[in-house]
């Protein structure tokens, strides 16, 4: 990340390792292929190609790097990483909103606004999953914390309360 801005290239190596993830996400087996002691660094390194074809030139070369040590795997795990320093740096938080059925942007916006709320300076980028079991309400996971408001988890607070008494 320091080479990047260095170099002032975070947007352009921010937008190249979304892609990389963005391929890695709509092509489930790439990173089964990427992990197999079966195929070749050759053949890796050719699967990935496109990616360093359309890639910024600092881009190029860490997948150069990573094909001629047969790190090709280590990848998408860069990329996550990257862009979450990145995003830190910009005090962008992410958080998973589980709900009950899907929320509209703006439900999306003012959670994140609350969120915000909490911790001064910073913004969130939600991602909305579905699951009806949660009844109704929502669960907000992030950093390895979970709030639930969930109707699901109330019940079995009761129902812990009434097994024990």
């Amino acid at each position: 990340m320091e080479l990047a801005a260095l170099k002032g290239q975070i947007d352009t190596v921010r937008a190249d390792f979304e892609s990389v993830l963005a391929v890695f996400d709509k092509t489930p087996g790439l990173e089964r292929v990427m992990t197999s002691p079966l195929l070749s660094g050759e053949k890796k390194a050719q699967l990935v190609k496109p990616l360093a074809d359309q890639g910024s030139d600092l881009v190029k070369r860490l997948i150069r790097l990573l094909e001629v040590k047969n790190r090709l795997l280590l990848l998408p795990s860069i990329a996550e990483t990257f862009l979450r320093l990145e995003e830190e740096s910009r005090h962008i938080k992410r958080a998973r909103v589980v709900s009950a059925v899907a929320l509209t942007p703006g439900q999306l916006e003012k959670l994140a606004e609350k969120l915000a709320d909490r911790l001064s300076g910073k913004t969130y980028i939600l991602h909305n999953d579905v699951d009806p079991s949660l009844i109704a309400g929502f669960r907000v996971e992030e950093d390895g914390f979970i709030t639930d408001t969930s109707l699901r988890h109330k019940l079995d607070g009761l129902r812990q309360q009434f097994a024990a008494a």
